[in-house]
């Protein structure tokens, strides 16, 4: 009998655990769960598409890449073969222990960026757990240090610890980040609405300064790293300006700080380059990396500078983290990625979104900023262009309207202040890189559609929204 061939359950039997449920284990799994659950169960991905369907065969134009993971598309089949092959001679393994897949990638990743990027950590996590691996390496390294900086609006995951390094949102996270006193925030470099009221052409990135003053000022204890998305993704869709970083590597390097960078959303092709440190040409002391390397599947990484000393057995491990199907399909992702120019491909469409967004923005007030690079984009809705006060209400009611429409969006993180989301308006475009033209311009379509209907709400019908958006968000 054959390692795929059901050995206590029939093969109708799995099938049906696996494609068929009934109104009823939907309510019942809607009241137990302990996190809120979407209306649509999504069920069946079109492979290296931008295409879901849900479980009535309704299909959608993924431009969320679900949590902007899936480069590569829905069930890539060169993803899903190389897991196969795997599963055929491992599937678990102690952390510890190496396996094929794990030396490969631990060895294929430093080809991929800039630096000298040598040294490698592996997990099966993700995102955070990668921050965590990040901080955990800078502690090592700057012994005596305990201080990280990070920016406002930034976002690093949901552990305890990433929790503390992220923007805090009081009422939706009803508890404080654990080790606080660790984190000094410093304001990012939001050129639309810009920290110290500048001219971004011709401010001099006056925004370095804050960061100087927060080493300077802000921290009782050394520091041992910063931690900074090149380009901000739950904070709104924002790139650094140009020379920010470079003028950033400068000051850490100065002050003895390891730069950190969370490319969690950036890396494998998404902003037109293989990394932002790619596209910016400025690399960090540390990488952190998830998402779009597992072409699905979940894993996180970690590369560091190949002076920076190593982890012991007992600094980084957890029973899951060496798993070698995710390796595998990290393995089979990259080479995608690389031979079919992904990064190319989200070059150019980028550039044909961006184009014909800016001009909508022309024609729809609503639209106050449009932002790229690659298919990393950003639309911020306003009320009024002058002001710029963001249109939270009017954005949360496109996402529905398109949802119904068959386009999934997304939007940046909210601020919360006295309970009430005060913003929340930057609709997300970040489609998997193998979306098709036509796709994409339907995907516009809608967007343009629904703008022009959301833009003639009164405001009785935005305060209902946002009672709405109360409830959903904090439930209690």
């Amino acid at each position: 009998m054959g390692p795929f061939q059901p050995q206590v359950l029939s093969p109708e039997e799995i099938r049906a655990l696996l494609t068929e449920v009934s109104n009823q284990e939907v309510e019942q799994a809607r009241a137990h769960s302990l996190v809120p659950l979407k209306r649509e169960i999504l069920y069946e991905g079109v492979p290296a598409s931008a295409v879901v369907r849900d479980t009535s065969g309704k299909e959608y134009i993924d431009c969320t890449s679900q949590a902007w993971t899936l480069s590569v598309g829905y069930c890539h089949p060169d993803v899903l073969a190389a897991v196969v092959e795997q599963m055929r001679h491992l599937t678990h393994v102690r952390y510890g222990y190496p396996t094929i897949p794990r030396i490969k990638l631990i060895n294929r990743l430093p080809q991929l960026f800039p630096g000298d990027l040598k040294k490698v950590v592996l997990n099966n996590q993700g995102g955070g757990t990668s921050i965590e691996a990040a901080i955990k390496l800078a502690l090592v390294n700057r012994p005596g240090a305990s201080t990280f900086l990070v920016s406002h609006r930034g976002y690093h995951g949901s552990t305890l610890v990433t929790l503390a390094a992220s923007h805090y949102m009081p009422g939706l996270a009803r508890f404080p980040g654990w080790g606080l006193d660790h984190f000094v925030k410093f304001p990012y470099p939001y050129c639309y609405r810009c920290p110290i009221h500048r001219e971004p052409r011709t401010c001099g990135l006056a925004c370095l300064e804050l960061v100087e003053r927060a080493i300077r000022y802000g921290a009782n204890t050394p520091v041992a790293g910063l931690i900074i998305e090149p380009m901000q993704g739950a904070g709104g869709q924002v790139p650094t300006p140009p020379g920010y970083l470079a003028g950033l590597k400068e000051i850490c390097h100065r002050h003895n700080i390891l730069l950190i960078y969370d490319e969690a959303q950036t890396a494998f092709g998404r902003v037109g380059a293989m990394s932002a440190a790619e596209y910016y040409g400025v690399a960090p002391d540390i990488l952190v990396l998830t998402k779009g390397l597992g072409g699905g599947f979940p894993i996180g990484a970690v590369l560091a500078r190949e002076d920076l000393k190593g982890f012991t057995l007992v600094e980084e491990h957890t029973t899951f983290g060496a798993n070698p199907v995710a390796f595998a399909a990290a393995l089979a992702s990259i080479e995608v990625v690389l031979r079919e120019d992904l990064p190319a491909r989200a070059r150019r469409l980028g550039e044909r979104a961006t184009a014909r967004l800016r001009q909508m923005q022309e024609d729809i007030p609503l639209i106050g900023d449009v932002r790229g690079p690659g298919l990393f984009i950003g639309v911020e809705l306003v009320e009024d262009q002058e002001t710029k006060t963001p249109a939270t209400e009017r954005a949360a009611a496109l996402v529905e309207m398109a949802m119904e429409q068959g386009v999934i969006f997304d939007l940046d993180m909210p601020d919360v202040v006295k309970g009430l989301p005060t913003r929340r308006n930057v609709v997300k475009i970040k489609p998997p890189l193998v979306i098709t033209e036509e796709q994409l311009d339907r995907a516009l379509d809608v967007l343009e559609g629904t703008l022009k209907q959301v833009a003639q709400f009164p405001p009785e019908m935005l305060q209902m929204i946002r009672q709405q958006m109360v409830k959903e968000a904090m439930p209690s």
